[in-house]
């Protein structure tokens, strides 16, 4: 049976693999089967946690999404889901609240080309933002926000969510960092024609020259620095923090406490997150990173790749 109407959009082709198709989801079947991959993506051990059918249905009939990626043989392997709200200025924007993909189908650019199509839909509903919330210390999440999509953030959340019974978040506050994806920007349809930009590949090859605010010192993290002036400074996070958690629960403790201090205090002084990158390291002297860039500035223009007089800044 379908539930409410998928009609009238399709995802653009080049959002199409040979494999999976994105469309809404239409069919109660659709939308159990996203009951069901969220619990097994998050490892939910209460029911609760999980969004049910009936949110899922009354957002996707009132200007909300609910996208999932099916198999040749109608099985779904991923999927985002948002709603429509403001932010504190009274902006519409579209909150994409969860995002998930089968383990079966990872490390295959799913996730991206769900996030793809969302702004494709979102920019037919005349909307310029879709606002979302991350684990700040998940590097690959941080990666994809940051690199693949071109999101910025200004905005730390502490604890959002408080105690989940998902395995992801035990033994941590569920802080949280707010991604602004301006979906219309210079900066945003430069990374949706592949294009890196200057900046994160040079933070990505390990050659970009701005002062460390936290680096790591074993497990652990260092003393983080809460008084640099720069105009761009560097902060890394564990490559993965779950490997961490795995061998030091209380390292990854000492983590959300750095970034915190560290996230809020430059926040405040009006520093903006600009990228997020993954260096392979160069052997013996120095090995894998994950590392922020803040950068010093107005995220809607200066981030956004947008002078003020409207114009692309170089």
């Amino acid at each position: 049976m379908l539930v409410g109407e998928a009609g009238g959009w399709q995802v653009a082709p080049s959002r199409i693999n040979m494999t999976y198709t994105l469309r809404r989801l239409e069919t109660y079947d659709d939308y159990k089967a996203c009951e069901r991959l969220q619990g097994q993506a998050w490892g939910f051990s209460d029911p609760l946690d999980v969004i049910p059918l009936t949110n899922l249905v009354t957002a996707q009939k009132w200007g909300g999404l609910v996208l999932g990626a099916f198999d040749e043989g109608g099985g779904l392997y991923g999927f985002c889901y948002g709603f429509l709200g403001r932010d504190p200025g009274g902006r519409l924007v579209h909150c994409s609240h969860m995002l998930a993909v089968d383990e079966r189908a990872r490390n295959m650019g799913l996730g991206a080309r769900l996030k793809w199509a969302q702004r494709d839909y979102i920019l037919g509903q005349g909307l310029d933002m879709i606002v979302w919330t991350f684990d700040p210390l998940e590097s690959v999440n941080a990666c994809l926000n940051f690199g693949k999509l071109g999101g910025l953030s200004d905005d730390y959340v502490i604890n959002l969510y408080g105690e989940t019974t998902s395995k992801l978040h035990a033994g941590t506050a569920t802080d949280r960092l707010t991604i602004k994806w301006l979906i219309d920007s210079p900066r945003v349809e430069r990374r949706a024609a592949g294009e890196v930009g200057e900046v994160a590949a040079a933070l990505g090859a390990g050659g970009f020259d701005a002062p460390w605010a936290l680096q790591a010192d074993g497990w652990g993290p260092g003393e983080p620095v809460l008084d640099l002036d720069a105009p761009r400074i560097r902060c890394e996070i564990p490559v993965s923090v779950q490997e961490v958690k795995a061998h030091d629960c209380g390292a990854v403790v000492a983590w959300r406490a750095a970034t915190q201090a560290l996230f809020t205090a430059y926040f405040e002084r009006g520093y903006y997150a600009r990228e997020c990158a993954h260096r392979s390291g160069d052997g013996a002297d120095e090995g894998p990173k994950t590392v922020y860039l803040f950068e010093h500035g107005d995220l809607e223009t200066d981030g956004a790749e947008m002078r003020r007089d409207g114009k692309i800044r170089e």
